[in-house]
């Protein structure tokens, strides 16, 4: 047996809720990230868990596709746990969002890969892959992060828009958080159009 285990450490400008929230958009995923996910659907999603299924391309070997199954989990109001096989290899990311000041937080990206057997053959691979995957999905990411921290600063609502008032359009407070978060109805969603999906009952796990 073989662990793989690294760690990317960054700091960027916005709260760790609005990173929280993109870390758990799935909508953008398919879209932002393109160049890697071909296709996402949900099968079940609570206040606390979603798993879903992606269909993705390998970095650098765009010919290869290959189709997971994720679990993604709120480990606690920092923390989001996301497990899942790749070739077969379980993996562990676990991302951690702390606010460091106003509208800035730090981000770190642990990963974690079990090989046994032949998969050790495929540790110098991952190990290259991960770094690139990484720093590509971060870059992607930014401007979604920095553009939602301005925007709730101007008083944005999911699904509402700015208010119409300009002298409304300022907000200074803590932005929040809170799962599910807001998105299209299923039957306007790609993402929850599986047979399958299914929203558990909120708080069910307490």
């Amino acid at each position: 047996m073989k662990i793989l285990d690294v760690t990317f450490k960054r700091k960027v400008n916005c709260s760790a809720n609005v990173c929280l929230w993109n870390h758990w958009d799935q909508d953008h995923i398919n879209y932002v990230h393109k160049g890697f996910y071909n296709e996402t659907e949900i099968f079940y999603e609570d206040d606390r868990v979603i798993l879903t299924y992606h269909r993705l391309k390998i970095p650098l070997i765009p010919f290869l596709n290959i189709n997971t199954i994720d679990m993604q989990t709120l480990k606690d109001k920092n923390t989001v746990c996301t497990y899942g096989f790749q070739f077969g290899i379980p993996s562990l990311s676990t991302a951690i969002y702390k606010d460091i000041g106003k509208d800035k937080c730090s981000v770190s990206v642990n990963y974690k890969f079990k090989f046994l057997g032949l998969q050790i053959l495929l540790y110098p691979l991952i190990k290259f892959l991960i770094r690139r995957w990484n720093n590509r999905t971060w870059y992607e990411d930014l401007p979604l992060k920095l553009r939602r921290q301005r925007v709730k600063r101007m008083n944005f609502k999911d699904f509402k828009g700015l208010p119409d008032k300009i002298k409304d359009r300022k907000f200074s407070g803590p932005i929040d958080f809170k799962l599910p978060i807001s998105r299209l109805k299923k039957v306007d969603s790609k993402l929850k159009k599986h047979p399958f999906y299914n929203f558990g009952r909120k708080d069910a796990h307490i």
